[in-house]
């Protein structure tokens, strides 16, 4: 897994790269949106679109981030989520909790609309 991060309007992006599939790379994703928070980001987008699969403890790190970003006041919007991941999305009924976005500046933009 690997982790692209950038800063833009005062919003932290996370692009994940690989598979996300459980540990190490859900805690090492964790640890970079906690150190986000940390610096005073509160809103956070994850940039899916160079995943490739996505196992149910993937899913689960993913709204473990929600909630940690929603607990420092802040909110997080999903991006870029291929047809394989969008359909994992849907099973497992998450579509309706988190916000998705078909790339990245959409799901920026949304946080200026609030």
């Amino acid at each position: 897994m690997h982790f692209i991060e950038e800063k833009q309007s005062g919003i932290y992006i996370l692009t994940l790269k690989g598979k996300l599939m459980g540990p190490p790379e859900t805690d090492q994703m964790q640890d970079k949106i906690r150190a986000a928070l940390s610096e005073g980001y509160k809103n956070v987008v994850i940039d899916l679109k160079n995943i490739t699969w996505m196992a149910s403890l993937g899913i689960g790190a993913l709204m473990r981030a929600l909630s940690t970003v929603r607990n420092a006041g802040g909110d997080l919007r999903l991006s870029g989520l291929s047809e394989k991941v969008k359909n994992v999305f849907e099973i497992t009924k998450v579509i309706g909790i988190v916000r998705i976005f078909d790339n990245v500046q959409e799901a920026v933009n949304s946080f200026k609309k609030k």
